[in-house]
């Protein structure tokens, strides 16, 4: 109901409500995954990652950390129903944003830059690219050593 209103809004008003239509995307695309209806929950997250990148290029500074967590959950979704190839590009395309991110404002997003490259190695161990997933790991460690001091 919450996807269907905001889409309304969105349509009426895009500037304004789009943000909030992706967000509603996203969160229904969790819902819907937890649920067990992956496919449906991919169509939600597909539609969301699409809206924030949209979003991300009119105003990268406000809508870039959105498209990573969206791109996220995406690799995750299309991870689950066995698209490891295209959960692949998405787990690297949130990575390649959450590093950018991370380098400028460590405070903020290098915890979210770890669930970035827990998710890539998961996905990479699913491909068995494990030699990559093990250069990852040891990214992470790296990470949360250096996070910890």
């Amino acid at each position: 109901e919450a996807v269907a209103i905001r889409r309304e809004l969105a349509r009426a008003r895009p500037e304004v409500f789009t943000p909030d239509l992706a967000m509603s995307l996203n969160n229904l695309a969790n819902i819907l995954s937890a649920l067990g209806h992956r496919e449906d929950a991919l169509t939600a997250a597909r539609e969301a990652a699409d809206l924030y990148r949209e979003l991300a290029r009119a105003r990268p500074e406000a809508f870039t950390p959105d498209l990573a967590m969206s791109l996220n959950n995406l690799a995750a979704m299309l991870s689950e129903l066995g698209h490891r190839e295209d959960a692949l590009t998405a787990a690297r395309e949130a990575v390649a944003i959450r590093r950018e991110l991370a380098r400028a404002r460590p405070e903020v997003f290098t915890r979210r830059l770890a669930i970035s490259l827990r998710m890539l190695i998961r996905v990479l161990e699913a491909l068995d690219f494990n030699e990559e997933a093990q250069t990852i790991a040891t990214e992470l460690t790296m990470l949360q050593s250096k996070n910890a001091s």
